[in-house]
């Protein structure tokens, strides 16, 4: 058989740890926050209540959205043709442009 590593014993590992000091997991550097994203507007213009996904038209531009990006506290899930939403242009997996961060206007 091979030789087997079992790592570094004793001192050698607590010079490690001293180079390395206390992690606990967290980074010491810091992520910088998001930019607030640009909200658009728009209305509804089809929602399909079995699949739920629907179109929004903001502008001359027609929006796919999928339901579970509605960010309302809103009981249903269904959205009628004619809501006025606000929402964030996004991308989806596959990236295409998609509404996301919906809420529905007052």
């Amino acid at each position: 058989m091979g030789n087997v590593w079992n790592g570094l014993q004793n001192s050698d590992m607590e010079q490690i740890n001293a180079l390395i000091g206390v992690s606990l997991g967290k980074s010491t550097t810091r992520v910088p926050k998001p930019s607030k994203a640009k909200r658009s507007s728009g209305v509804v213009t089809h929602f399909n209540d079995e699949r739920g996904f629907g179109f929004i038209r903001s502008g001359s531009s027609r929006i796919f959205f999928h339901i579970s990006e509605l960010h309302d506290d809103v009981d249903t899930a269904i959205i009628p043709a004619g809501t006025r939403v606000t929402f964030v242009s996004g991308e989806d997996k596959n990236g295409r442009a998609c509404a996301i961060y919906i809420k529905v206007l007052p």
